[in-house]
């Protein structure tokens, strides 16, 4: 009995000293592949992008085992953003179909990625992810990080979606296999694109308070399901207070263009002198929603009578080509290359016109890589959740190749300086071609929107005269809303 005993307490002590030794355990330092792609991907993205700025940095405890669960509102761009900001390396969880992608799978596993069987990717049975869950809980034990899009897919919505249990479930099982020793950190992380796709537009990463899930051992012991369901809870509660979170569909350009016209008000009254940093537009559209709901509540047929007015009048917007159409939180005249034309019709002009050589340039210089691309995509028909990624990477190989035999060919033909030059100007003339076509369809540079500054003059000044009413009105409610949460005018405030 006393050795049975002893054995007994020895076993324990074990135990033990294994939970203190792996909570003490370092960190592992990135591999130098993964140091090195994250390299290109951050030069690239400061590239396209011109403004990504990070908040909450605090809450990641670079000595915790953490997992970072995020929205996913722009596909294959959202990993790439939350590895940035985590000096440990990141396991990204993918969709298992993405490692069947040739060329592809490979970086995936390069880069320690795991892959994920989702249920509706798999017809005919519940598909196991005992694998995956073994190699997440073995870099949580290493004090590793996980990143994971809980809401399953991407989406174009200003809303959070409905979260799966899934970030949850790998936080409790790699507890349960330490008996809570671990200390898993669920880091919530909220991507802000202040417009999605274009070019040069600026972005904020916001990461939140950690959920320590050795809260929840309790519940965990004696009900798993209702402990996983209230991780999940907190987390999308958590997402959605980070993020620009709109419920209903018909709202989205609605808060977009209030706050549009908030930023106006501001700077006539003297704030935000310089412009607004990315987290601070996210929290003026934040302030803007929750002030819509305020409205909503206390003057119902007033919000719904303005909200008729507003919507007319970003309607007419689009139908003169001034913009409007789109629910974005970041317009033209703040970008830094507003200086190439101004902010009156004589300006845009003058960018359309002096553009357009750079942009015939681009395409017609891309035609035979497009076309080429657009064909190989036809002829192999890769699945839908292999498209995009083959698109990608087909692209990179496609474009340098085509690229490459137009150089040697003009060096060839009219010698190798010319050649260099010429080679030179493909890939910035593209980009180029890029930006100006996003431009000019996005940001109220297109030909729609000169012909209805020359011909729609009447119909012009009523816009201006219906835009003035609509600042007056907003301006009035905004020191209403002020006064209700009982704040003076600050930057916050909108």
């Amino acid at each position: 009995m006393v050795n049975a005993a002893s054995s007994s307490s020895s076993a324990e002590s074990d135990r033990s000293a294994d939970a203190a030794a792996a909570l003490h355990r370092p960190r592992a330092q990135p591999a130098r592949f993964y140091r090195a792609a994250r390299g290109v991907v951050k030069a690239s993205l400061k590239l396209f992008y011109r403004n990504i700025e990070m908040t909450g940095v605090e809450h990641l405890d670079r000595n915790a085992p953490t997992i970072l669960a995020s929205n996913h509102p722009n596909s294959i761009v959202d990993p790439l953003l939350v590895g940035l900001f985590e000096r440990r390396q990141v396991s990204f969880c993918a969709r298992d179909g993405l490692f069947d992608v040739p060329l592809f799978g490979r970086l995936l596993r390069a880069v320690g990625a795991i892959p994920i069987a989702r249920r509706h990717d798999h017809k005919g049975g519940k598909p196991s992810n005992d694998r995956a869950f073994d190699a997440v809980r073995e870099v949580l034990t290493n004090h590793g990080v996980i990143s994971i899009f809980p809401e399953g897919k991407t989406h174009t919505r200003l809303k959070v979606q409905q979260l799966k249990t899934g970030a949850a479930r790998m936080a409790l099982d790699a507890e349960s296999a330490s008996d809570f020793e671990l200390g898993v950190k669920v880091v919530p992380v909220a991507l802000n694109y202040l417009v999605r796709h274009a070019f040069r537009s600026d972005i904020h990463v916001a990461f939140g308070p950690a959920i320590d899930t050795r809260q929840f051992e309790d519940l965990a012991r004696t009900d798993p399901r209702a402990a996983t369901r209230a991780i999940t809870d907190a987390l999308s509660e958590a997402i959605k207070r980070l993020s620009v979170h709109v419920e209903e569909q018909e709202d989205e350009r609605l808060i977009a263009q209030v706050t549009a016209i908030m930023v106006d008000i501001r700077q006539q009254a003297g704030l935000d002198i310089g412009g607004q940093s990315p987290a601070e537009r996210v929290a003026l559209a934040r302030r803007v929603l929750d002030a819509y709901r305020w409205l909503e509540e206390t003057k119902p047929m007033q919000c719904a009578e303005l909200r008729d007015r507003i919507m007319a009048y970003a309607d007419e917007r689009s139908d003169l080509g001034l913009g409007g159409e789109h629910a974005v939180f970041q317009h033209r005249k703040e970008s830094t290359w507003a200086f190439l034309y101004g902010d009156d019709w004589r300006g845009h002009l003058t960018f359309i016109l002096g553009g357009l050589p750079i942009a015939l340039h681009g395409l017609c210089h891309s035609l035979a890589p497009y076309w080429t691309l657009r064909t190989l995509l036809r002829v192999t028909n890769p699945r839908h959740d292999r498209r995009a990624f083959t698109k990608l990477l087909g692209g990179a190989l496609v474009f340098s190749a085509i690229w490459s035999a137009q150089t040697i060919a003009v060096s060839t033909l009219l010698g190798p300086v010319v050649g260099v030059i010429y080679g030179a100007t493909l890939l910035p003339s593209a980009i180029f071609f890029l930006r100006y076509s996003r431009e000019t369809s996005l940001h109220r540079l297109n030909l729609r929107s000169l012909k209805g500054r020359l011909l729609g003059r009447d119909r012009l000044e009523m816009l201006r005269a219906e835009r003035d009413a609509l600042h007056a009105e907003l301006r009035d409610l905004r020191e209403e809303y002020l006064a209700h949460i009982d704040e003076g005018p600050s930057v916050s405030n909108p």
